[in-house]
């Protein structure tokens, strides 16, 4: 009881010992920013934040990768890896680099862990796009797309690109 007193006297000293066009002013400009807030999203920045995700259509496992810098984390061979959130991610390129791991069978046959990178376009990017899908192929090409949820752009893709057609495009 004692804080809501205090609260209120402290707010009333406040408010009130404010000049009236003071008040009126402070009031626009709360009653405009929740009107830019709620009714007006087109105008808000485009975000930058996103959730990475990793997807290998290739026989050997990726130990980790990263886009512009920001860690993807690792990907199973022939198949997807996990969601890494809250990444920000933006510009005109995208450098992705990759670490080519093994598997026991492919160390045992003398394959050694491999490090690449690529340098490509950014995809064009939406407002309500907030994953970025990294698609790991064959002949260390990578292909990049943004999507609003899990769903990938590349999702018509085969796991196992040998399983495409011949003469087939990726």
């Amino acid at each position: 009881m004692l804080v809501r007193w205090i609260w209120s006297w402290l707010f009333n000293q406040v408010w009130y010992g404010l000049p009236k066009v003071a008040r009126w002013g402070l009031g626009a400009l709360f009653a405009g920013y929740f009107v830019w807030l709620f009714f007006l999203p087109d105008l808000h920045p485009m975000p930058t934040d996103t959730s990475i995700e990793g997807r290998s259509h290739i026989d050997r496992p990726i130990h980790r990768f990263w886009v512009n810098g920001r860690g993807g984390g690792n990907v199973g061979p022939y198949g997807g890896g996990g969601v890494v959130c809250c990444q920000r991610i933006s510009g005109e390129t995208a450098e992705v680099e990759w670490i080519l791991s093994i598997t026991g069978e492919q160390e045992r046959q003398g394959m050694e862990v491999e490090r690449h990178s690529v340098t490509l376009p950014m995809p064009e990017r939406a407002r309500e796009d907030r994953y970025l899908h990294v698609h790991f192929l064959p002949n260390n090409e990578v292909k990049l797309g943004w999507s609003e949820d899990l769903i990938s752009p590349y999702a018509h893709l085969p796991k196992r690109l040998d399983q495409l057609d011949e003469g087939a495009n990726p």
